[in-house]
């Protein structure tokens, strides 16, 4: 479940979407969507991923340059939250936008389209959140955090090895949940 304190959140491996929600007064908030629960948040979106970007050691700002020089890719990039625990989001549109919405990669499920400028993100758990892209755009930004998590990942793969060689006799495999050593002799969790 997500860390609150108060009228905070910060995003974690339950999180699946955060979405715009506006109050009975026009204030924007967020309508948090976790795997068990939703939840209204007082914070604007943008908020919510700044604050859980500082949470696990970066600002958004940092997230961003980083995705872009990674991939890249110029605009809308992913952002990787947490990428020990495997956490990378996506927008929609323009973080800048009020209607944009951040999902989680690792919980889309399915893409199913709506209308011809619109579609449905199917989640994890079976549900689902319209979204005012059309079914390819949506697509193409499930499958930029894809290559932005492999991107990620290679280079974690490349540089542990660089910085602890491997013996013939040991073989190491990185998942987004930490790294496994295999030896001849037994498994060992780093």
């Amino acid at each position: 479940m997500g860390k609150m304190n108060g009228e905070e959140y910060l995003i974690n491996g339950e999180t699946m979407v955060i979405l715009p929600h506006f109050d009975a007064f026009g204030n924007l908030h967020s309508l948090v969507i976790e795997s068990e629960r939703e939840l209204i948040v007082k914070q604007k979106p943008i908020e919510i991923m700044k604050d859980s970007c500082l949470y696990y050691g970066s600002s958004l700002q940092g997230r961003v340059d980083g995705a872009i020089h990674v991939t890249k890719f110029s605009r809308m990039v992913p952002i990787m939250i947490c990428n020990r625990a495997g956490i990378f989001f996506f927008p929609t549109q323009s973080s800048k936008s009020e209607s944009c919405i951040w999902i989680a990669h690792s919980h889309v499920k399915e893409i199913l389209p709506l209308h011809t400028e619109h579609c449905q993100v199917v989640l994890t758990n079976n549900k689902t959140v319209p979204v005012q892209v059309t079914k390819a755009v949506m697509e193409s930004k499930v499958n930029r955090a894809a290559q932005y998590r492999h991107l990620v990942n290679q280079q974690q793969l490349a540089q542990q090895l660089t910085c602890n060689p491997m013996n013939l006799d040991q073989l190491v495999a990185l998942e987004s949940t930490g790294a496994y050593t295999f030896t001849q002799d037994h498994l060992e969790l780093n």
